[in-house]
């Protein structure tokens, strides 16, 4: 792709992904994730961006059901299962199991 001036670049692979287009309401936005979400060490900026796209934060009722699943992993296991769920295109399960940490 074009990036300005002479420079060009290639994207191939995993560099490779769809953000769905806000085409009514726009996402909640980055600011709105929690902290931990927020300055992940294993979270990119591309999957945060994706994360905040979602239209709404999920209820209490979904991340209640989904800590029932994740059970008592480690903050860093949850993030990197929710990275692998981002990768798959699974942003709103990926959100949930994020927000689990936050009860």
């Amino acid at each position: 792709g074009r990036m300005g001036g002479d420079h060009y670049c290639e994207a191939f692979g995993p560099a490779i992904f769809d953000v769905e287009k806000p085409l009514t309401k726009p996402g909640i936005g980055v600011d709105q994730l929690p902290d931990h979400i927020r300055l992940s060490k294993i979270l990119t900026g591309n999957d945060l961006g994706q994360l905040a796209n979602i239209k709404i934060l999920p209820d209490d009722d979904a991340i209640e059901q989904a800590k029932k699943i994740s059970g008592d992993n480690k903050e860093v296991s949850i993030h990197k299962l929710a990275k692998k769920l981002i990768a798959e295109g699974k942003v709103k399960e990926a959100l949930t199991l994020l927000m689990t940490l936050d009860l």
